[in-house]
This record gives structure tokens, C-alpha cells and sequence, in this order.
């Protein structure tokens, strides 16, 4: 529909509010107006481009309004199909927190190279670092995959070097046998029996952070001395939950020392039990866990490690016990033995820097 309007200067114009078609990913019909236009012929020829455009285009392509974040949310349906929810609601977490507040709010088709530069720019500082450009990336890829965009900016952004620290670059990760004894002797000190018997679990069992957190009575063998390990913390919408494991191999049954599973028999004997369903063991938080590491760690004077650094402890001091890298691997859980060997690499860069050294004096003895 053309009408003619008169302008604020006196001068007639002409306006139209054309049909374009139905939005393929709504099923709803689309409209757009224009204005501006100085005859009735040159109305009718910008009609029929933005009818033509859109059949051609797509229905998003001629809607200047479509943010971000709208695109965001379309990809995000889709993604949710194809990952557990621990994984979507982590990746939800990151683009809500610091994508979304940067670009959310744009049109999706005006966001430019430099805005997408300075803000991986700013990414840089944060972690996961890679984690957030690859959420932009697939979000942009998207929308040039339902013709939003016909281009994606990140393609000519130059990706900044993170400048975000790990934490296991800057200190090592693991405690020796001494400081895992003063460790202990003071977590028992501060918080008794429960908080003993998690940490002991991760270091003398080798326990990932969130295997530990889900453990159930029914997962103890007293009989054999053994630990069951079918599930993992995790977290979606509605708050704390359990996961199968990432991998085959993450299942498993482990061997446990007779002072750990006596520990674990002691405090399941002292607890109150549910009137129904299994007895979880620790209801505490991950925050909660390295809150704790942290406190016991600075009051017993020794190094602050993460809670995933009693994993490393159990493994260097398996290493150091001579256990075969294949033991070790099915023990932890490691889907391939490469991972083992890395995590051997890694816990052993002092004796890996000094092998020259080491072959050199081999030679002349």
C-alpha cells in the first residue's frame, strides 16, 4: 500500500507499507514501511525490491532490528539439542555474562570489525578466553546461515594473545606427601570429619572435584575396600544435579587404603539419613570446596592449591611410587593414556628440563 503524505517543510512525499511474505522461522507474516520516496513509480519500484530481497535473502535479511541477542536465542535452541545441560547452561553462563552485555542489544547485520576487535580485545583478560570468541563465532555463523548476515566479522578480527594468567602456569598445582599430611591434619582441625574424609578421597583416590561432591553410600564397597564412580556434579537452571560421565572410561571402580574407608564408615555411621532415596555423602558446593582448600591451606602455612590439584597429588605420587602409566590412566579415569603421559610431563618439568643433563652424566658413568 503506497499513501502520500506531506512533509514538515510543505513538500509531498510518498510512503509504503509493503507485505514481504512469511517469516520461515516464526510462521508469521512480515511487514516493513518506508518513506521518503518523492513519486508513485519510485514507491512501487522499492516495493518490489524489498518483496524480491526478501524471497531471496531470507526473511531476517531486510529487518535492521534483529539483534544479537535474538539471533543469540535462536542458536541457543539449537545448540541445547546437542550438548548435556551441564554444558549448555556453562556456555549460557559465559555468553550471558560477558558477550551479551557487550553487543546483545546491537543489529546483528551492523555489528562492525572494530566493535567485534575491541571487544576480543577485551576477552583477552578474561578465562575461558577461546571459550568466549568461539560462542561469538557460532552465533555469527548462524545468522549467515539462515541469510541474517552475509558476512561474518570475526573473519577479519585479529584474535589477541590471552592475557589471562592460569593459575597452574603461575604455582604448582599439587601437594607433596608432607604438605598433604599438614593439609589433612589441619582441614580436621577446622571442619572435622566430613571435609577429612572429601579431601582425603580426592588425594588418596584421585577423584575428580566432582565425582567426589555426588558420592552416595551405595557407591562404598566396605567389603572389598572400594569406591564406585558413575556420576559427576553438575549444574543446570534449576541448580545442582548429577551427570553420567563424560567418557567410557570415567566410569570405574577404584581400590581405596583401610584408613580412608573406615573414615568413610565412621562418618555414614554418625550422619542422619534421608527417610527416602540415597544418602549423599557432601552437600556442599564447588565454591564451597575451594573456599575450604583455601582457608585450611593458608592456616596450615602451606601453598593454596585447587581442589583439582589433589587429583595432581594422587597422580605425582603415584609416579613417584613407580605405578605403570596405564594403572594410573584407568585409575583417574583418563579416556586415552596420552592424557596420563601429558599429566606425568607436566607434573615432572623439573626432571624433563634437566634431561640433558641427566643423558650427558649417563654417559661418562
Amino acid at each position: 500500500m503506497i499513501k502520500k503524505y506531506t512533509k514538515k517543510d510543505g513538500t509531498t512525499a510518498y510512503k509504503l507499507n509493503a507485505y514481504l511474505g512469511v517469516d520461515p522461522m516464526t510462521g508469521k507474516q512480515v511487514r516493513t514501511t518506508r518513506q521518503g520516496f518523492k513519486t508513485i513509480k519510485e514507491a512501487k519500484r522499492a516495493e518490489v525490491k524489498l518483496v524480491e530481497d526478501f524471497q531471496r535473502q531470507g526473511a531476517w535479511k531486510n529487518n535492521d532490528r534483529t539483534t544479537f541477542d535474538e539471533v543469540a536465542k535462536m542458536w541457543f535452541e539449537q545448540y541445547k539439542t546437542t550438548v548435556r545441560e551441564s554444558t549448555y547452561t556453562t556456555t549460557y553462563h559465559y555468553y550471558a555474562s560477558k558477550i551479551d552485555p557487550e553487543i546483545g542489544s546491537q543489529s546483528i547485520n551492523k555489528i562492525s570489525v572494530m566493535t567485534c576487535q575491541k571487544l576480543i580485545n577485551k576477552l583477552s583478560q578474561f578465562a575461558p578466553y577461546s571459550s568466549y570468541i568461539s560462542i561469538m563465532n557460532r552465533i555469527f555463523k548462524f545468522a549467515m546461515h539462515i541469510s541474517i548476515i552475509d558476512t561474518n566479522p570475526l573473519d577479519r578480527t585479529i584474535r589477541a594473545k590471552s592475557s589471562h594468567i592460569p593459575k597452574s602456569d603461575t604455582k604448582i598445582n599439587y601437594y607433596t606427601k608432607p604438605e598433604l599430611n599438614l593439609f589433612l591434619e589441619k582441614a580436621k582441625e577446622i571442619y572435622g570429619i566430613d571435609m577429612v574424609l572429601f579431601f582425603r578421597i580426592l588425594a588418596y583416590g584421585g577423584l575428580r572435584n566432582g565425582e567426589a561432591l555426588v558420592l552416595e553410600e551405595s557407591d562404598f564397597d566396605f567389603k572389598n575396600n572400594t569406591i564406585s564412580i558413575s556420576k559427576t556434579y553438575a549444574r543446570n537452571q534449576k541448580g545442582a544435579t548429577t551427570n553420567k560421565p563424560k567418557t567410557k572410561k570415567s566410569k570405574r571402580v577404584i581400590s581405596m587404603d583401610v584408613e580412608t574407608m573406615q573414615l568413610a564408615k565412621e562418618y555414614i555411621s554418625k550422619s542422619i539419613k534421608p527417610l527416602h532415596g540415597s544418602f549423599r555423602l557432601f552437600t556442599v558446593t564447588p565454591v564451597a570446596i575451594t573456599y575450604r582448600a583455601k582457608k585450611v591451606a593458608k592456616e596450615a602455612g602451606i601453598r593454596v592449591i585447587s581442589p583439582h590439584g589433589f587429583r595432581h597429588t594422587h597422580a605425582s605420587i603415584l609416579f613417584e611410587a613407580g605405578i605403570e602409566p596405564k594403572i594410573i590412566q584407568e585409575r583417574l579415569g583418563h579416556a586415552k593414556i596420552s592424557m596420563t603421559l601429558d599429566l606425568y610431563t607436566h607434573l615432572n618439568k623439573k626432571q624433563t628440563d634437566n634431561v640433558a643433563d641427566q643423558f650427558a652424566e649417563f654417559m661418562v658413568s
